[in-house]
């Protein structure tokens, strides 16, 4: 027997071993386990938004999640901009940016209620929204409704919450008062063009 033989008899052992720790410590590791078990987290919306069926601004809409409410993060990755999330029992795709972790962000991003009317913390909203792309002001909730008005990313409206529907809501701009697709309105001037 060659003596690179037997060198290799006593190495393979060792080797085996080496693996077998490495692997034991990978899937013990905290961030291998967690993925493997962690439920799906609680986030909360940071502005009105539409659960769609499908991961993007076309795929129909199957509710409307309030500022403020709690939704479960699904597992899945953010794809076009947009999460996989269940709110009320009802699973579907949110815009990402409209998600923050506690309800202390949505808080600090649209100010405390000054007066509050239940123990529970209550969420105080500006009406003002920001065209985040160019956008078209409709006569009604579709996109085959008559244009009033083209508004320019970064146009401010004021939404007259007299409706909301198909993903379009009810909006003031510049005296005109028309539907605006929902999705594409922000509540800070920073999301405009991102």
């Amino acid at each position: 027997m060659s003596t690179s033989t037997l060198t290799r008899r006593r190495i393979a052992p060792r080797v085996r071993l080496a693996l077998t720790i490495a692997m034991s410590a990978m899937m013990l590791a905290p961030g291998f386990s967690a993925a493997q078990t962690t439920a799906d987290p609680v986030v909360y919306a940071s502005s009105e938004l539409n659960l769609r069926k499908g991961p993007h601004s076309t795929d129909a809409v199957l509710a409307f999640v309030p500022l403020g409410a709690e939704v479960l993060r699904g597992a899945g990755a953010v794809t076009n901009d947009y999460a996989p999330v269940t709110y009320n029992g009802v699973t579907g795709w949110v815009v990402a940016l409209g998600l923050v972790g506690t309800v202390q962000e949505v808080t600090a991003a649209t100010g405390p209620d000054p007066a509050p009317q239940s123990p529970t913390p209550s969420l105080f909203t500006s009406n003002t929204r920001y065209a985040l792309t160019p956008l078209m002001l409709r006569t009604g909730p579709d996109i085959g409704a008559e244009s009033l008005a083209g508004m320019p990313a970064g146009s401010v409206v004021t939404l007259t919450r007299e409706g909301a529907e198909n993903g379009y809501v009810t909006v003031d701009f510049d005296g005109v008062q028309g539907w605006a697709y929902a999705d594409l309105l922000g509540e800070d001037a920073a999301m405009v063009g991102t």
